[in-house]
């Protein structure tokens, strides 16, 4: 029988794992929901009551600067499906960029013969790996980085894999699962200080594992 993945993020208390209270997370419909990384203003934000447009992302752009890199202020949770919060279409992802260990929540039902590991490519096909905030071809230069939570905080001014590709990734657990898991990481988007191009781009996050 196929081991399955839940994909959840935490929108009430990162230091509270999936297993002790389950109610801090939401799963993610991964057919309608996705998430959105943003620097936020007045319209687009948690628990909005609209799914936001494309010109209010815009208007909530992260802003290049000349000098500093740029971490994205905010990641929100655009739930389609409404799982949780009635009318509410967006949920703020608690404690990303921060010291947390519970964030991002990749939910086993049972073993896995590698281990699991998180990948950002620029579609599902996971054929490339050339939009700018994935580095523009050069995978270490991915604006996403991320770290592995599972066993321990990232601690204060984590800085994370650039993950783009095949190449650069980051592994979920020190070893493959012998049974049913709670899997943790983080992730930021730092956008290089200076950076020439502004673009408004989507990519794709992927959970990579085989099972017996």
């Amino acid at each position: 029988m196929a081991t399955t993945m839940d994909f959840l993020i935490n929108y009430v208390d990162a230091t509270v794992t999936h297993a002790i209270t389950p109610a801090d997370y939401i799963e993610l419909d991964l057919i309608n929901d996705y998430l959105i990384w943003t620097a936020g203003d007045a319209v687009v934000k948690d628990l909005m009551t609209h799914e936001p447009t494309a010109d209010e992302l815009n208007a909530a752009a992260s802003i290049i600067d000349d000098v500093l890199d740029v971490e994205v202020a905010l990641c929100l949770l655009m739930d389609y499906s409404h799982d949780v919060g009635g009318a509410y279409y967006t949920h703020k992802v608690i404690g990303m960029n921060e010291n947390k260990r519970y964030v991002y929540c990749f939910s086993f039902d049972d073993a896995t013969a590698t281990i699991p590991r998180l990948e950002a490519w620029d579609t599902s096909a996971h054929a490339t790996a050339n939009k700018h905030v994935l580095g523009a071809g050069t995978p270490a230069n991915s604006f996403v980085k991320a770290i592995m939570t599972t066993n321990a905080l990232p601690r204060v001014g984590w800085v994370g894999t650039a993950i783009a590709g095949a190449s650069n990734y980051v592994e979920l657990d020190i070893a493959a699962l012998v049974a049913a898991k709670d899997l943790y990481a983080n992730l930021k988007i730092k956008i290089p200080a200076a950076y020439v191009t502004p673009a408004a781009e989507t990519y794709v996050l992927t959970v990579r594992y085989t099972y017996a």
